[in-house]
Protein backbone atom coordinates (compact mmCIF):
# COMPACT_ATOMS: atom_id res chain seq x y z
CA UNK A 1 0.00 0.00 0.00
CA UNK A 2 0.89 3.51 -0.93
CA UNK A 3 2.27 5.74 1.82
CA UNK A 4 -0.32 8.34 0.62
CA UNK A 5 -3.35 6.01 1.87
CA UNK A 6 -3.75 7.23 5.37
CA UNK A 7 -4.24 10.88 4.26
CA UNK A 8 -5.80 10.09 1.38
CA UNK A 9 -9.04 8.13 3.31
CA UNK A 10 -8.48 11.15 5.56
CA UNK A 11 -9.15 13.50 3.37
CA UNK A 12 -12.69 11.65 1.68
CA UNK A 13 -13.94 11.31 5.03
CA UNK A 14 -13.07 14.18 5.95
CA UNK A 15 -15.96 15.44 3.00
CA UNK A 16 -18.18 12.15 3.61
CA UNK A 17 -18.41 13.42 7.46
CA UNK A 18 -19.63 16.99 6.11
CA UNK A 19 -22.72 15.07 3.86
CA UNK A 20 -23.37 13.39 6.57
CA UNK A 21 -23.37 16.14 8.93
CA UNK A 22 -25.63 17.92 7.69
CA UNK A 23 -28.98 16.53 7.55
CA UNK A 24 -28.61 15.71 11.60
CA UNK A 25 -27.70 19.37 12.10
CA UNK A 26 -30.65 20.56 10.47
CA UNK A 27 -32.93 18.37 11.81
CA UNK A 28 -32.23 19.30 15.17
CA UNK A 29 -32.28 23.08 14.19
CA UNK A 30 -35.03 22.65 12.03
CA UNK A 31 -37.88 23.79 15.39
CA UNK A 32 -35.86 27.43 15.80
CA UNK A 33 -36.11 27.52 12.07
CA UNK A 34 -40.22 27.15 12.18
CA UNK A 35 -40.30 30.24 15.20
CA UNK A 36 -37.40 32.41 13.14
CA UNK A 37 -39.78 32.37 10.31
CA UNK A 38 -43.24 32.91 11.51
CA UNK A 39 -45.83 32.40 9.12
CA UNK A 40 -44.19 29.57 7.73
CA UNK A 41 -45.57 26.24 8.22
CA UNK A 42 -44.32 22.90 8.80
CA UNK A 43 -45.45 21.45 5.53
CA UNK A 44 -43.66 24.60 3.22
CA UNK A 45 -40.48 25.01 5.90
CA UNK A 46 -40.26 20.89 5.43
CA UNK A 47 -38.68 22.12 2.06
CA UNK A 48 -35.05 22.81 3.88
CA UNK A 49 -34.69 19.00 4.06
CA UNK A 50 -37.23 17.65 1.52
CA UNK A 51 -35.50 20.08 -1.23
CA UNK A 52 -31.77 19.30 0.01
CA UNK A 53 -32.63 15.15 -0.19
CA UNK A 54 -34.44 15.86 -3.83
CA UNK A 55 -31.05 17.50 -5.10
CA UNK A 56 -29.16 15.54 -3.48
CA UNK A 57 -30.86 12.12 -4.96
CA UNK A 58 -30.71 14.08 -8.62
CA UNK A 59 -26.89 15.24 -8.26
CA UNK A 60 -26.26 11.21 -7.84
CA UNK A 61 -26.34 9.15 -10.47
CA UNK A 62 -24.64 12.17 -12.84
CA UNK A 63 -21.94 12.43 -9.99
CA UNK A 64 -21.36 8.42 -10.68
CA UNK A 65 -21.61 8.83 -14.19
CA UNK A 66 -19.21 12.04 -14.48
CA UNK A 67 -16.73 10.10 -12.26
CA UNK A 68 -16.17 7.16 -14.33
CA UNK A 69 -15.56 9.01 -17.53
CA UNK A 70 -13.55 12.39 -15.78
CA UNK A 71 -12.06 11.45 -12.55
CA UNK A 72 -13.13 10.25 -9.50
CA UNK A 73 -10.73 12.81 -7.61
CA UNK A 74 -11.91 15.63 -10.18
CA UNK A 75 -15.35 15.30 -9.60
CA UNK A 76 -15.52 14.87 -6.07
CA UNK A 77 -13.48 18.15 -5.39
CA UNK A 78 -15.99 20.05 -7.34
CA UNK A 79 -18.84 18.42 -5.55
CA UNK A 80 -17.02 19.30 -2.39
CA UNK A 81 -16.35 23.28 -3.43
CA UNK A 82 -20.09 23.52 -4.51
CA UNK A 83 -21.30 22.21 -0.83
CA UNK A 84 -19.21 24.59 1.10
CA UNK A 85 -20.37 27.90 -1.22
CA UNK A 86 -23.62 26.93 -0.66
CA UNK A 87 -23.03 26.11 3.15
CA UNK A 88 -22.74 30.21 3.23
CA UNK A 89 -25.73 30.68 1.09
CA UNK A 90 -27.78 28.90 3.80
CA UNK A 91 -26.12 30.93 6.34
CA UNK A 92 -27.15 34.22 5.62
CA UNK A 93 -30.30 33.20 3.80
CA UNK A 94 -32.89 36.54 4.54
CA UNK A 95 -36.33 34.44 4.23
CA UNK A 96 -37.65 30.83 3.28
CA UNK A 97 -36.86 30.76 -0.03
CA UNK A 98 -33.85 31.99 -0.36
CA UNK A 99 -32.73 29.03 2.22
CA UNK A 100 -34.66 26.48 0.48
CA UNK A 101 -32.91 27.64 -3.09
CA UNK A 102 -29.56 27.30 -1.46
CA UNK A 103 -30.32 23.92 0.40
CA UNK A 104 -31.32 22.76 -3.18
CA UNK A 105 -27.47 23.57 -4.33
CA UNK A 106 -26.08 22.43 -1.07
CA UNK A 107 -28.12 19.17 -1.74
CA UNK A 108 -26.45 18.53 -5.49
CA UNK A 109 -22.81 18.87 -3.72
CA UNK A 110 -23.40 16.42 -1.09
CA UNK A 111 -25.34 13.90 -3.85
CA UNK A 112 -21.32 13.75 -4.99
CA UNK A 113 -19.48 13.66 -2.22
CA UNK A 114 -21.33 10.62 -0.64
CA UNK A 115 -21.15 7.78 -3.26
CA UNK A 116 -17.59 9.03 -4.19
CA UNK A 117 -16.43 9.16 -0.95
CA UNK A 118 -16.86 5.44 -1.05
CA UNK A 119 -15.30 5.09 -4.32
CA UNK A 120 -12.36 6.69 -3.70
CA UNK A 121 -11.79 5.04 -0.47
CA UNK A 122 -12.39 1.27 -1.85
CA UNK A 123 -9.57 0.76 -4.29
CA UNK A 124 -7.15 1.44 -1.09
CA UNK A 125 -8.23 -2.00 -0.51
CA UNK A 126 -7.57 -5.59 -1.13
CA UNK A 127 -10.65 -7.32 -2.31
CA UNK A 128 -10.63 -9.56 0.87
CA UNK A 129 -10.74 -6.37 3.13
CA UNK A 130 -13.76 -4.47 1.16
CA UNK A 131 -16.20 -4.70 3.74
CA UNK A 132 -13.36 -2.64 6.29
CA UNK A 133 -13.68 -0.24 3.90
CA UNK A 134 -17.51 0.10 3.29
CA UNK A 135 -17.37 -0.16 7.18
CA UNK A 136 -14.90 2.63 7.71
CA UNK A 137 -17.27 4.71 5.12
CA UNK A 138 -19.92 3.95 7.24
CA UNK A 139 -18.62 4.62 10.48
CA UNK A 140 -17.56 8.20 9.16
CA UNK A 141 -21.02 8.65 8.62
CA UNK A 142 -21.68 7.36 11.89
CA UNK A 143 -19.79 9.91 13.99
CA UNK A 144 -20.93 12.84 12.31
CA UNK A 145 -24.17 11.41 12.82
CA UNK A 146 -23.36 11.17 16.44
CA UNK A 147 -21.64 14.60 16.66
CA UNK A 148 -24.63 15.93 14.65
CA UNK A 149 -27.61 16.61 16.81
CA UNK A 150 -25.61 17.75 19.97
CA UNK A 151 -23.34 20.13 18.51
CA UNK A 152 -26.55 21.40 16.39
CA UNK A 153 -28.64 21.50 20.09
CA UNK A 154 -25.43 23.18 21.29
CA UNK A 155 -24.83 25.99 18.45
CA UNK A 156 -28.89 27.00 18.19
CA UNK A 157 -29.03 27.04 21.90
CA UNK A 158 -26.20 29.12 22.32
CA UNK A 159 -26.66 31.08 18.84
CA UNK A 160 -29.09 30.54 16.49
CA UNK A 161 -29.33 27.93 13.38
CA UNK A 162 -26.98 29.79 11.27
CA UNK A 163 -24.19 28.92 12.85
CA UNK A 164 -24.73 25.27 11.99
CA UNK A 165 -24.03 26.25 8.33
CA UNK A 166 -21.04 28.55 9.19
CA UNK A 167 -19.52 25.41 10.56
CA UNK A 168 -19.33 23.72 7.25
CA UNK A 169 -17.00 26.17 6.09
CA UNK A 170 -13.80 25.61 7.96
CA UNK A 171 -14.09 22.19 7.97
CA UNK A 172 -14.98 22.25 4.15
CA UNK A 173 -11.78 24.45 3.24
CA UNK A 174 -9.74 22.18 5.64
CA UNK A 175 -11.00 19.09 3.65
CA UNK A 176 -10.67 20.34 0.00
CA UNK A 177 -6.68 21.02 1.16
CA UNK A 178 -6.29 17.92 2.27
CA UNK A 179 -7.73 16.46 -0.66
CA UNK A 180 -5.98 18.42 -3.44
CA UNK A 181 -2.33 17.68 -1.38
CA UNK A 182 -3.45 14.35 -1.07
CA UNK A 183 -5.66 12.25 -3.74
CA UNK A 184 -3.56 10.70 -6.75
CA UNK A 185 -4.52 12.48 -9.83
CA UNK A 186 -7.00 11.05 -11.92
CA UNK A 187 -6.19 8.76 -14.85
CA UNK A 188 -6.10 10.27 -18.21
CA UNK A 189 -9.83 10.50 -19.62
CA UNK A 190 -9.82 8.17 -23.15
CA UNK A 191 -14.23 8.46 -23.22
CA UNK A 192 -14.56 12.00 -24.14
CA UNK A 193 -18.56 11.22 -24.51
CA UNK A 194 -20.38 13.23 -21.22
CA UNK A 195 -23.37 11.06 -19.46
CA UNK A 196 -26.65 11.57 -20.50
CA UNK A 197 -27.56 15.47 -18.49
CA UNK A 198 -30.65 16.50 -20.36
CA UNK A 199 -31.80 13.26 -18.73
CA UNK A 200 -31.05 14.68 -15.11
CA UNK A 201 -34.48 16.95 -15.76
CA UNK A 202 -36.52 13.91 -16.25
CA UNK A 203 -35.08 11.90 -12.91
CA UNK A 204 -34.95 15.05 -10.94
CA UNK A 205 -39.16 15.41 -12.06
CA UNK A 206 -39.17 11.74 -11.17
CA UNK A 207 -37.81 11.79 -7.61
CA UNK A 208 -39.56 15.74 -6.88
CA UNK A 209 -43.16 15.23 -8.17
CA UNK A 210 -44.13 12.52 -6.09
CA UNK A 211 -42.22 14.06 -3.11
CA UNK A 212 -44.25 17.48 -3.80
CA UNK A 213 -47.53 15.29 -4.15
CA UNK A 214 -46.82 14.16 -0.84
CA UNK A 215 -45.65 16.65 1.07
CA UNK A 216 -48.36 19.14 -0.34
CA UNK A 217 -51.00 16.61 -0.01
CA UNK A 218 -52.21 17.96 3.22
CA UNK A 219 -52.75 21.03 2.24
CA UNK A 220 -53.99 20.26 -1.14
CA UNK A 221 -56.08 17.26 -0.23
CA UNK A 222 -55.31 13.86 -1.31
CA UNK A 223 -57.92 14.08 -3.92
CA UNK A 224 -56.99 17.34 -5.13
CA UNK A 225 -55.91 17.45 -9.15
CA UNK A 226 -52.85 19.13 -8.35
CA UNK A 227 -51.88 16.55 -5.90
CA UNK A 228 -53.12 13.77 -8.52
CA UNK A 229 -51.30 15.63 -11.56
CA UNK A 230 -47.94 15.86 -9.54
CA UNK A 231 -47.97 12.12 -8.56
CA UNK A 232 -48.83 11.54 -12.23
CA UNK A 233 -46.39 13.67 -13.98
CA UNK A 234 -43.48 11.90 -11.43
CA UNK A 235 -44.24 8.70 -12.80
CA UNK A 236 -44.48 9.37 -16.31
CA UNK A 237 -41.14 10.93 -15.62
CA UNK A 238 -39.56 8.30 -14.34
CA UNK A 239 -40.77 6.11 -17.04
CA UNK A 240 -39.65 7.95 -19.45
CA UNK A 241 -35.94 8.74 -17.70
CA UNK A 242 -35.41 4.58 -17.78
CA UNK A 243 -36.78 4.45 -21.67
CA UNK A 244 -33.97 7.41 -22.55
CA UNK A 245 -31.45 5.52 -20.54
CA UNK A 246 -31.72 2.45 -22.59
CA UNK A 247 -30.95 4.39 -26.02
CA UNK A 248 -28.79 6.92 -25.16
CA UNK A 249 -24.98 6.02 -25.86
CA UNK A 250 -23.74 6.71 -21.83
CA UNK A 251 -26.85 6.88 -19.58
CA UNK A 252 -27.00 8.17 -16.49
CA UNK A 253 -28.05 4.62 -15.33
CA UNK A 254 -25.80 2.06 -16.47
CA UNK A 255 -28.55 -0.54 -16.98
CA UNK A 256 -26.08 -3.75 -16.42
CA UNK A 257 -24.96 -2.46 -13.64
CA UNK A 258 -28.44 -1.44 -12.61
CA UNK A 259 -29.06 -5.47 -13.53
CA UNK A 260 -26.68 -6.59 -11.29
CA UNK A 261 -27.44 -4.69 -8.25
CA UNK A 262 -31.19 -4.79 -8.37
CA UNK A 263 -31.95 -6.78 -5.39
CA UNK A 264 -29.75 -4.88 -2.38
CA UNK A 265 -30.74 -1.90 -3.66
CA UNK A 266 -34.27 -2.27 -4.01
CA UNK A 267 -33.81 -3.51 -0.01
CA UNK A 268 -31.61 -0.27 0.21
CA UNK A 269 -34.84 1.59 -0.84
CA UNK A 270 -36.73 0.37 2.13
CA UNK A 271 -33.89 1.30 4.75
CA UNK A 272 -33.95 4.84 3.31
CA UNK A 273 -37.53 5.21 3.74
CA UNK A 274 -37.17 4.70 8.02
CA UNK A 275 -33.55 5.65 8.95
CA UNK A 276 -33.85 8.87 7.83
CA UNK A 277 -37.21 9.50 9.41
CA UNK A 278 -36.55 8.40 12.38
CA UNK A 279 -34.23 10.69 14.08
CA UNK A 280 -36.27 13.67 12.72
CA UNK A 281 -39.74 11.86 14.14
CA UNK A 282 -37.46 11.39 17.81
CA UNK A 283 -36.72 14.83 17.60
CA UNK A 284 -40.08 16.42 16.69
CA UNK A 285 -41.42 13.59 19.36
CA UNK A 286 -39.25 14.96 21.98
CA UNK A 287 -39.94 18.92 21.37
CA UNK A 288 -43.52 18.03 20.86
CA UNK A 289 -44.86 15.76 22.96
CA UNK A 290 -42.31 15.36 25.74
CA UNK A 291 -41.27 19.22 25.84
CA UNK A 292 -37.75 19.03 25.69
CA UNK A 293 -35.94 21.71 24.49
CA UNK A 294 -33.87 21.38 21.36
CA UNK A 295 -30.55 20.93 22.48
CA UNK A 296 -31.97 18.17 25.00
CA UNK A 297 -33.46 16.45 22.00
CA UNK A 298 -30.25 16.80 20.07
CA UNK A 299 -28.49 14.79 23.34
CA UNK A 300 -31.38 12.17 23.68
CA UNK A 301 -31.10 10.94 20.44
CA UNK A 302 -27.45 10.85 19.93
CA UNK A 303 -26.90 7.05 21.05
CA UNK A 304 -28.39 6.36 18.16
CA UNK A 305 -25.53 7.16 15.74
CA UNK A 306 -23.36 6.95 18.93
CA UNK A 307 -23.67 2.91 18.46
CA UNK A 308 -23.65 3.27 14.92
CA UNK A 309 -19.70 4.44 15.08
CA UNK A 310 -18.79 1.12 17.35
CA UNK A 311 -21.07 -1.32 15.06
CA UNK A 312 -19.97 -0.25 11.77
CA UNK A 313 -16.62 -1.20 11.24
CA UNK A 314 -17.47 -4.20 13.21
CA UNK A 315 -20.10 -5.17 10.77
CA UNK A 316 -17.34 -4.71 8.02
CA UNK A 317 -14.97 -7.70 9.15
CA UNK A 318 -17.89 -9.85 9.92
CA UNK A 319 -20.00 -9.38 6.17
CA UNK A 320 -17.02 -11.47 4.44
CA UNK A 321 -17.42 -14.35 7.10
CA UNK A 322 -20.89 -14.47 7.63
CA UNK A 323 -22.28 -13.19 4.35
CA UNK A 324 -25.05 -10.83 2.99
CA UNK A 325 -28.38 -12.41 3.96
CA UNK A 326 -27.59 -13.27 7.79
CA UNK A 327 -26.25 -9.53 8.28
CA UNK A 328 -29.40 -7.95 6.21
CA UNK A 329 -31.35 -10.41 8.44
CA UNK A 330 -30.67 -9.82 11.69
CA UNK A 331 -30.42 -5.63 11.17
CA UNK A 332 -34.07 -5.70 9.73
CA UNK A 333 -34.76 -7.80 13.10
CA UNK A 334 -32.94 -5.02 15.13
CA UNK A 335 -34.70 -2.38 13.35
CA UNK A 336 -38.13 -3.48 13.60
CA UNK A 337 -37.72 -4.14 17.29
CA UNK A 338 -36.53 -0.98 18.30
CA UNK A 339 -39.60 0.95 16.37
CA UNK A 340 -41.90 -1.42 18.06
CA UNK A 341 -40.68 -0.57 21.25
CA UNK A 342 -41.92 3.00 21.53
CA UNK A 343 -45.28 1.98 19.47
CA UNK A 344 -46.33 0.01 22.38
CA UNK A 345 -44.44 1.32 24.89
CA UNK A 346 -44.57 5.26 25.12
CA UNK A 347 -46.92 7.94 26.99
CA UNK A 348 -47.53 11.65 27.42
CA UNK A 349 -44.92 11.48 30.92
CA UNK A 350 -41.26 11.59 29.62
CA UNK A 351 -40.20 7.95 30.48
CA UNK A 352 -36.50 8.32 28.39
CA UNK A 353 -34.67 5.76 30.03
CA UNK A 354 -37.37 2.95 29.44
CA UNK A 355 -38.44 3.77 26.50
CA UNK A 356 -36.81 5.89 23.52
CA UNK A 357 -33.10 5.18 25.18
CA UNK A 358 -33.13 0.92 24.37
CA UNK A 359 -35.12 1.87 21.34
CA UNK A 360 -32.37 4.29 20.17
CA UNK A 361 -29.48 1.86 20.95
CA UNK A 362 -31.16 -1.32 18.95
CA UNK A 363 -32.04 0.93 16.54
CA UNK A 364 -28.14 2.51 16.05
CA UNK A 365 -26.94 -1.55 16.00
CA UNK A 366 -29.19 -2.20 13.22
CA UNK A 367 -28.49 0.84 10.73
CA UNK A 368 -24.90 0.01 11.41
CA UNK A 369 -25.42 -4.04 10.50
CA UNK A 370 -28.08 -3.29 7.15
CA UNK A 371 -26.11 -0.58 5.41
CA UNK A 372 -22.61 -2.14 5.60
CA UNK A 373 -24.45 -5.46 4.59
CA UNK A 374 -26.50 -3.97 1.51
CA UNK A 375 -23.74 -1.35 0.27
CA UNK A 376 -21.60 -4.57 -0.10
CA UNK A 377 -23.82 -6.26 -1.58
CA UNK A 378 -24.61 -3.84 -4.05
CA UNK A 379 -20.79 -3.79 -5.19
CA UNK A 380 -20.35 -7.42 -4.87
CA UNK A 381 -20.75 -7.74 -8.77
CA UNK A 382 -19.85 -4.25 -9.89
CA UNK A 383 -17.07 -4.25 -12.30
CA UNK A 384 -13.56 -1.72 -10.76
CA UNK A 385 -14.72 0.59 -14.18
CA UNK A 386 -17.88 1.52 -12.72
CA UNK A 387 -17.11 1.43 -9.37
CA UNK A 388 -18.66 5.09 -8.56
CA UNK A 389 -21.48 3.85 -10.60
CA UNK A 390 -22.43 1.33 -8.28
CA UNK A 391 -21.70 3.75 -5.11
CA UNK A 392 -24.55 5.83 -6.60
CA UNK A 393 -26.62 3.40 -7.65
CA UNK A 394 -26.94 2.31 -3.83
CA UNK A 395 -26.52 5.78 -2.46
CA UNK A 396 -29.76 6.95 -4.94
CA UNK A 397 -31.54 3.77 -3.57
CA UNK A 398 -31.60 4.40 -0.31
CA UNK A 399 -32.35 8.66 -1.04
CA UNK A 400 -35.02 8.12 -2.84
CA UNK A 401 -36.49 6.06 0.11
CA UNK A 402 -35.36 9.13 2.46
CA UNK A 403 -37.09 11.39 0.24
CA UNK A 404 -40.74 9.36 0.01
CA UNK A 405 -39.62 9.42 4.21
CA UNK A 406 -39.51 12.47 4.62
CA UNK A 407 -41.80 14.04 2.70
CA UNK A 408 -44.65 11.04 3.88
CA UNK A 409 -43.93 12.47 7.68
CA UNK A 410 -43.64 16.05 7.20
CA UNK A 411 -47.01 15.90 5.49
CA UNK A 412 -48.77 13.58 8.15
CA UNK A 413 -47.59 15.34 11.27
CA UNK A 414 -48.62 18.71 9.26
CA UNK A 415 -51.83 17.75 10.16
CA UNK A 416 -51.54 16.84 13.81
CA UNK A 417 -51.39 18.56 16.84
CA UNK A 418 -47.28 18.98 18.22
CA UNK A 419 -48.18 17.06 21.09
CA UNK A 420 -50.37 14.07 19.48
CA UNK A 421 -49.27 10.69 21.25
CA UNK A 422 -51.18 9.11 18.65
CA UNK A 423 -49.81 10.55 15.63
CA UNK A 424 -46.04 9.24 16.59
CA UNK A 425 -47.63 5.94 17.47
CA UNK A 426 -48.76 5.67 14.08
CA UNK A 427 -45.45 6.61 12.67
CA UNK A 428 -43.85 4.02 14.62
CA UNK A 429 -45.89 1.44 13.34
CA UNK A 430 -45.77 2.61 9.73
CA UNK A 431 -42.12 2.04 9.96
CA UNK A 432 -42.77 -1.28 12.01
CA UNK A 433 -44.28 -2.11 8.75
CA UNK A 434 -41.82 -1.14 6.38
CA UNK A 435 -38.82 -3.26 8.47
CA UNK A 436 -41.13 -6.57 8.13
CA UNK A 437 -40.92 -5.64 4.33
CA UNK A 438 -36.90 -5.41 4.58
CA UNK A 439 -36.71 -8.65 6.48
CA UNK A 440 -38.28 -9.93 3.07
CA UNK A 441 -36.27 -8.34 0.76
CA UNK A 442 -33.47 -9.23 2.67
CA UNK A 443 -34.18 -13.22 2.27
CA UNK A 444 -34.09 -12.63 -1.66
CA UNK A 445 -29.92 -11.18 -1.28
CA UNK A 446 -27.30 -14.04 -1.91
CA UNK A 447 -26.61 -16.34 1.14
CA UNK A 448 -22.80 -15.69 1.07
CA UNK A 449 -20.42 -13.00 0.64
CA UNK A 450 -18.45 -13.13 -2.99
CA UNK A 451 -14.66 -12.98 -2.55
CA UNK A 452 -15.05 -9.02 -3.56
CA UNK A 453 -16.88 -8.55 -0.54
Amino acid sequence: MSSRRSPSIAAVCAGAFLGAIDVHLVNVAFPQMLRDFPGTDLAGLSWVFTGYTIAFTAALLPAGGLADRFGRRRVYLAGLTVFVAASVGCAIAPSPGVLIAARLVQGAGGGVITPLALALILPWFTEERRGTGIGLWSATQSVAIAAGPTLSGILVTTWDWRTIFWLHLPVGAAAIALSLATLPPDPQNNDPTLPDLPGLGLLAAAIGLPSLAIAQGQAWGLTDIRTALAMAAGLAAGHLFFRRSTRHPAPLVDLDVLRVTRRPNAAMFVLGLVIFAFPLAAVLFLTGVWGYSEARAGLAITPAPAVQVLVAPLAGRLMHRVGYRAMALGGAALLGASVILPALTADQAPAYPQVLLPALLVAGAGIAVLTTALSGAALADVPPSRLATGTALSVTSRACGAVLGLSALAAFLAGAPRDSLNAYQTVWWAMAVLCLTLLTSSLRLPFRASTGA
